[in-house]
């Protein structure tokens, strides 16, 4: 209920002043186990001019049972179980989640405030990455993006930042 809360608040605080210009996509899904869990969210339509940025990053656990994990979105793979950091270029966002029960009901649920790289934007794919207890449990995940339209020195410079190099700010 927490993250659904956060979502609303986070939506209407950026549909208010952008609604005329802005389209928004979300992508959203869930995935199961424990550990280093990863998925590739494809956006890479053949579209070198269409870039999004990424507004909104939410996690949340499935189950009722005692769970927490850390997740980041990048521009390429991460190494498994690698730790977060803003140092590596192509990690654009984190956020992680923590679940604790008592008998039958949620004791206590903290979704972080998502970090987001708000200058990075993504043309190609995005890669979704979480570390979690070792317990298997289903984590959902919600992202929203805003859509981009790009000049070609933008998306060639979105390009060279999605493969780790620095272009300044």
């Amino acid at each position: 209920m927490v993250s659904v809360l956060l979502f609303e608040q986070h939506t209407r605080c950026q549909r208010s002043d952008t609604m005329a210009k802005s389209t928004y996509r979300t992508l959203r899904g869930s995935i199961f186990g424990n550990g280093n869990l990863k998925r590739t969210l494809l956006l890479d339509d053949g579209l070198i001019n269409q870039g999004y940025r990424i507004t909104g990053f939410f996690v949340w656990c499935g189950e009722l049972l005692d769970g927490n994990c850390k997740a980041t979105l990048s521009s390429q793979p991460k190494v498994a179980g690698s730790p977060q950091d803003a140092s590596i270029n192509t990690e654009i966002a984190w956020t992680s989640f923590v679940q604790e029960m008592a008998a039958t009901s949620i004791r206590s649920s903290v979704q972080q405030d998502p970090v987001i790289d708000l200058d990075h934007v993504v043309n190609r794919d995005l890669y979704l990455s979480f570390n979690t207890n070792n317990i298997d449990l289903t984590w959902n995940y919600l992202i929203v993006m805003e859509a981009r339209k790009l000049s070609d020195d933008e998306a060639i410079l979105a390009i060279i930042r999605e493969e780790a190099q620095n272009v300044g700010a």
